[in-house]
């Protein structure tokens, strides 16, 4: 993929991020209400990240509502890490999330 692709890519996932998040784009955001165990899953997720040039953000809040744990840019996609939380609690968060974002549930 060149070059011009890739940023248009995270360009267009950017659009869908309030302005004040998008400045955070390869950087680890944690929520300190969250477990050792759910933060250390999402550094271990972004290390990967990184090692592969995947551009990502943490804690990403969209326009129109909803809180991501985890987004990669070029693929718009979302992980959601799963420690305590069930599948129902999941699909009311993703509810919230933009339709254009494909969502990845990691199990802790």
């Amino acid at each position: 993929m060149k070059k011009e692709e890739k940023w248009i890519k995270i360009n267009n996932a950017l659009r869908e991020i309030k302005i004040s998040n998008r400045i955070h784009v390869n950087c680890i955001r944690l929520n300190p209400t969250c477990s050792d165990l759910h933060n250390n899953k999402i550094i271990s997720l972004c290390l990967e990240f990184l090692k592969n040039q995947i551009p990502f953000m943490t804690e990403a809040e969209f326009i129109y509502g909803g809180r991501a744990d985890l987004i990669t840019l070029y693929d718009k996609t979302i992980y959601e890490v799963m420690v305590s939380e069930t599948d129902k609690s999941i699909e009311n968060k993703i509810k919230k999330y933009p339709d254009s974002f494909k969502i990845v549930k990691v199990r802790v």
